[in-house]
């Protein structure tokens, strides 16, 4: 019931779609979307519902949409449609014109019943009609439907002739409203109240009687619906099994999100594997843990692991004896075989596989994984000359460049990818690299997605640029750039980590140049890539994009990171300082002088053309003193402002550029921009626009006040 209005009826609400097994990613999908959706279709419909009442509960085979307190009626609704305006619909004696009477009709409604009333400024006749709500129950059948059709997944398929496109088959669906049934037939599937129980554990069609008595019921079917009930009972096994153990669990490669949507009746059992396996490194027996088998590794006090290990079971906690022995010996294979690649590669060692790099093509067009490694060697000892790295810093990154990609031709990254970098940085630290090297190796795929960790030392952070950029401007020589959905280089990724590292280590250098030089690595080498300097430029574009939506995602208003654009800064770090500065500078009042003073010259600059940047101002020509003061100004505020630049104060720098307003401001109101005399109207354009050339240095303000203005007025006086 909403306050206000019409006591009505409330009764809870459930729709649950019953599928074959989802996957983990679809399950959270659905979780993610299904309440917005179910909110928008019921208010879409007039049927009040609070939002804090939505609860969607998915399992691998269920989507369940709850909604406490549904109304029962939809709200009644006036429909409004706008006629022709007043002065047409009647005459000059005020009587109906055939125009009104033609509307009426057409609405359905008397003359004598059409209201006249204001319309932005205007008056117009108006049809207005009050539709009674319907009972809800009418609806449901329809919103189900679209329920149902609404969610979207990533990956879909059809399994029948209907044109419903879901993650997994939809076997059945049931829904009641209180203890009513809703009937109806979607996806060639008769919608009632038969739901089903645990797949192994609860044999029988469950009749659910109402939609409150739903989870108990579920729960009596060894269901438990609720994911975050099935997180709680999970975590509290995980502790209790491991506590029995006197260790604690970890879970480092973040399985528990995807464990949770794999169970139904979810119990936390232990297994062991031979202590003898103990040998190998830490994050090869975790990954023969947890890479496929979600298994959780076991750790001592001290945080070495312990030879065990624990796992979520689905099925019935009485075959846990059985399935701990089946999960054992599947585990111990999985060990055996990292065993059998640990000593295979240390027999190979390090140097040799480094060696053997030209056997593997990196990209029919851009050579072997030996002329990669060439080619970061070389830009890595470009880039530290770029950023003046130190020495210290740069002798760890060039050796870990040379032996960077030598892991690739191991048998134990061919089979566990995921070590890639970590086995050659364990590989080289057992031949007597130093530490620093070893991380360095280990770290430059970092950050493997979007805000994950990035290298934590200068050596390592230096090569991951260093490898990105190769990748990118590689990708973008060959044209296999991203398109849509379709990445398979991972450059959107590379493009980002680019960023992120520079951000944090405060690299600032041109991305053209950077890119350029791996450009003309690539053409040394012989490489088959298109040569056109037009290559750097769209890489250049494709990475400050990357940035400007990160800046959007974090809340910037996109205004505002276009305007920073602008400036054309081919910096990463300069780009995000900048858009920054602009931020805050908006909510000063000084950014009113700022973009008065942009707009005053950029306007009338633009419209004299172009070639007037590069003409020399001649003070001969100045005819009003206000000519004089604004050149004085702009000679007095560039070299100040460049040096802020410099110094990356951009705050400072927009705070000196908004000084220049009085100037302009005077020179507006004292003299004509377009004078007769060709030579002085040239002398004018020409100082306006290296004012206008001088401000755009720091973004397009009048980009920049288009950004929404919420919020601006509180900010400005805190």
């Amino acid at each position: 019931m909403m306050a206000g209005k019409q006591t009505v009826a409330v009764r809870d609400f459930l729709f649950e779609i019953g599928t074959e097994e989802l996957p983990a990613a679809a399950a959270r999908s659905a979780a993610k979307q299904a309440g917005p959706l179910a909110e928008r279709l019921f208010s879409h419909n007039h049927i009040d519902v609070d939002p804090a009442g939505i609860s969607v509960w998915v399992t691998p085979r269920r989507i369940t949409i709850f909604i406490d307190g549904l109304s029962s009626m939809q709200n009644a609704r006036e429909i409004v449609d706008r006629g022709p305006a007043a002065s047409k619909a009647y005459d000059e004696e005020g009587k109906p014109t055939k125009a009104c009477e033609g509307f009426a009709r057409a609405k359905g409604v008397a003359v004598e019943d059409l209201e006249v009333r204001d319309h932005e400024g205007q008056q117009f006749v108006f049809a207005v009609r009050r539709e009674e709500g319907r009972p809800a129950v009418e609806l449901l059948p329809d919103i189900c439907r679209e329920l149902l059709h609404g969610i979207n997944f990533p990956k879909t398929m059809r399994w029948n002739s209907d044109d419903l496109r879901f993650s997994r088959p939809v076997r059945w669906l049931a829904a009641k409203f209180g203890d009513e049934t809703i009937k109806f037939q979607a996806a060639g599937i008769e919608c009632g109240d038969v739901s089903r129980g645990h797949r192994f554990l609860y044999s029988h069609d469950l009749v659910i009687e109402s939609a409150s008595t739903y989870r108990d019921q579920l729960s009596d079917a060894r269901v438990t619906v609720d994911q975050e009930e099935r997180r709680r009972v999970i975590l509290e096994g995980l502790a209790l099994e491991a506590g029995k153990r006197g260790a604690s669990f970890i879970d480092p490669a973040g399985e528990l999100e995807e464990v949770i949507y794999l169970v139904e009746n979810p119990s936390v059992h232990a297994g062991d594997f031979a202590e003898s396996h103990l040998r190998l490194p830490p994050r090869v027996l975790t990954t023969c843990m947890q890479s496929h088998q979600r298994y959780f590794p076991l750790t001592a006090e001290d945080g070495s692991l312990k030879a065990g290990f624990l796992y979520v079971m689905n099925g019935d906690p009485a075959a846990a004896p059985e399935i701990t022995a089946g999960n054992e010996r599947v585990l111990e294979g999985r060990i055996e075989d990292a065993e059998f690649s640990f000593d295979k590669d240390l027999d190979t060692g390090i140097e040799k596989m480094a060696g053997s790099l030209d056997k593997v093509v990196f990209h029919r067009r851009l050579g072997s994984l030996a002329d990669k490694t060439a080619r970061l060697e070389s830009l890595v000892k470009y880039f530290a000359e770029l950023v003046a790295l130190d020495e210290n810093d740069l002798r760890p990154a060039s050796a870990a460049a040379r032996l960077a990609k030598a892991d690739q031709v191991s048998i134990m990254v061919q089979e566990f990818a995921d070590l890639e970098g970590y086995i050659g940085s364990v590989y080289a630290n057992l031949e007597g690299y130093p530490a620093d090297v070893c991380i360095a190796v280990e770290q430059h795929f970092l950050p493997e997605i979007a805000g994950g960790p990035i290298p934590d030392t200068t050596a390592g952070a230096v090569l991951a640029i260093a490898d990105r950029i190769d990748s990118i401007m590689g990708a973008f020589s060959v044209n296999e750039v991203p398109t849509g959905s379709r990445d398979p280089y991972g450059i959107r990724r590379a493009a980002a980590g680019v960023a992120e590292i520079s951000s944090r280590y405060e690299f600032d250098f041109e991305l053209q140049t950077l890119l350029a030089t791996a450009a003309a690595l690539y053409i040394e080498q012989g490489a088959d890539v298109d040569q056109d300097e037009q290559v750097v430029v769209r890489a250049i574009e494709f990475i400050l994009d990357r940035v400007q939506n990160r800046l959007v995602d974090t809340g910037m208003p996109v205004e505002v990171a276009e305007g920073a654009r602008a400036a054309g800064v081919g910096s990463t770090l300069r780009f995000v300082a900048l858009a920054e500065a602009l931020e805050k500078f908006r909510r000063t009042p000084e950014f009113e002088d700022l973009h008065t003073a942009f707009f005053r010259s950029k306007k009338i600059a633009d419209k004299a053309g172009e070639g007037f940047a590069e003409a020399t101002i001649d003070e001969a020509l100045f005819e009003d003193e206000t000519e004089g003061a604004l050149f004085a100004a702009l000679n007095a505020i560039a070299p100040a402002l460049e040096e802020q630049v410099v110094a990356r104060d951009y705050s400072r720098a927009l705070a000196l550029a908004a000084g220049i307003r009085p100037a302009v401001d005077s020179f507006f109101d004292a003299v004509m921009v377009m004078a007769e005399d060709e030579k002085v109207r040239n002398n004018r354009l020409a100082l306006l626009t290296k004012v206008a050339d001088m401000l755009l240095a720091l973004g397009d303000p009048m980009r920049v006040a288009a950004a929404p203005k919420s919020g601006l007025d509180d900010m400005a006086g805190s």
